[in-house]
C-alpha cells in the first residue's frame, strides 16, 4: 500500500520512541515515513512589549541536519523537515502535504494538565484535525516495538461515529490485521448493558474486521483504571480512545478520561476523532 506516516518530533526521549515505533509500522506496510519538527521562537515580555529573542542563525540548519541524521539511522527510508511556523499552521501544512494514514507522536510522562500542555502538544490534534493520532509512551520497552496483535477500542454504551479523517487509518489496520475488542467500563447497575456501544464499534468502519469484534466488560471501576485493567487482561498492544473534544474547561474542572489514561498507559494510545448524537427531546405524552 502507498501510504504516508507523519512523525512529529522534538528530539525528546518520547519522540525517539515514536520514531522507532513508526519505523516498525512503515516497514510492515511499505509506507513512506516523514519526520517533522516545528520551530517558532516564542516572544519575550519586556517593558517595551512582546519581542522575539535574537536567535542563532545556524539553529534551523543545524536542527535540520540533526533531524536528517535521525532519519538516516532509521531502518526504513524517511524524510526530515523543519517547519518554521506556529504550531497549528505547521501541523496543517504537514497534513496537507502528506495526507497521512496516521500521525505519530511521543507521549511524555506527566502528572497534571499543565505539564501535559507543555510537553505533549500533539495530544489535541486528533480532535483539532480529525486525523488519527498514535501516542507512543516514552518508556515503551524495546520488546514492545512490534506490530500490534490486539487492539482494545474503548466505547461507552451509546452510539458514536468516527470523523471521516479518522477512518484514514483503516487501510493501515486492515494491513496489520490486529484482533479488535470493544471495551466498556460499566457501573454495577449497568452490568447487563454494553451492547449499544458494541454495535457502534462493529459498524464504525475502523477496520474491515470490526463487525466480528467482541465485547469485554469492566464492571464497578472508574473509567480510566478500568480501561487500563482491560488492556492488561486482554494483553492489548494498542488502546484506542474516542476523542470527543470536550475542551480545556472540561479538563480543568471535570478531568478527562483520555488525560488520566495517557498519564499511566503502558501501551501506545490511538486517538480517534468522533462524535456522539445529541439526544432528541423526549416525546410529548398524549
Amino acid at each position: 500500500m502507498n501510504s504516508n506516516l507523519v512523525v512529529l518530533t522534538d528530539f525528546s526521549r518520547a519522540a525517539e520512541r515514536a520514531c522507532a515505533y513508526a519505523a516498525v509500522l512503515a516497514a510492515a506496510i511499505d509506507a513512506e515515513l516523514h519526520l517533522v519538527h516545528v520551530f517558532l521562537p516564542l516572544p519575550i515580555a519586556t517593558e517595551y512589549g512582546q519581542v522575539l529573542p535574537v536567535m542563532d542563525t545556524q539553529y534551523v540548519p543545524d536542527t535540520a541536519r540533526s533531524l536528517q541524521q535521525v532519519a538516516r539511522t532509521l531502518p526504513v527510508p524517511a524524510t526530515a523537515e523543519v517547519l518554521e511556523a506556529d504550531w497549528p499552521g505547521a501541523v496543517e501544512e504537514a497534513l496537507a502535504k502528506y495526507r497521512p494514514v496516521l500521525v505519530v507522536a511521543g507521549l511524555t510522562a506527566t502528572s497534571n494538565w499543565l505539564s501535559e500542555w507543555l510537553s505533549n502538544r500533539a495530544q489535541p490534534l486528533a480532535h483539532q484535525t480529525g486525523y488519527p493520532l498514535l501516542l507512543v509512551p516514552e518508556h515503551l520497552p524495546d520488546a514492545a516495538l512490534r506490530l500490534p496483535r490486539r487492539l482494545a477500542l474503548a466505547v461507552e454504551d451509546r452510539p458514536f461515529a468516527l470523523a471521516p479523517r479518522a477512518r484514514a487509518v483503516a487501510p493501515l489496520l486492515d494491513a496489520l490485521a490486529p484482533d479488535a475488542v470493544a471495551v466498556s467500563v460499566l457501573t454495577r447497575e449497568e452490568s447487563i448493558r454494553g451492547w449499544v456501544g458494541l454495535h457502534a464499534a462493529q459498524t464504525c468502519g475502523l477496520m474491515a474486521t470490526m463487525p466480528n469484534c467482541g465485547l469485554h466488560k469492566v464492571v464497578g471501576e472508574e473509567p480510566a483504571p478500568g480501561l487500563l485493567h482491560a488492556v492488561a487482561d486482554l494483553e492489548a498492544d494498542w488502546l484506542a480512545l474516542l476523542d470527543l473534544g470536550h475542551g480545556l474547561w472540561h479538563k480543568l474542572f471535570s478531568g478527562s478520561v483520555i488525560d488520566q489514561v495517557l498519564r499511566r498507559t503502558p501501551v501506545p494510545v490511538l486517538l480517534l476523532a468522533a462524535t456522539q448524537p445529541t439526544p432528541g427531546p423526549a416525546p410529548l405524552r398524549p
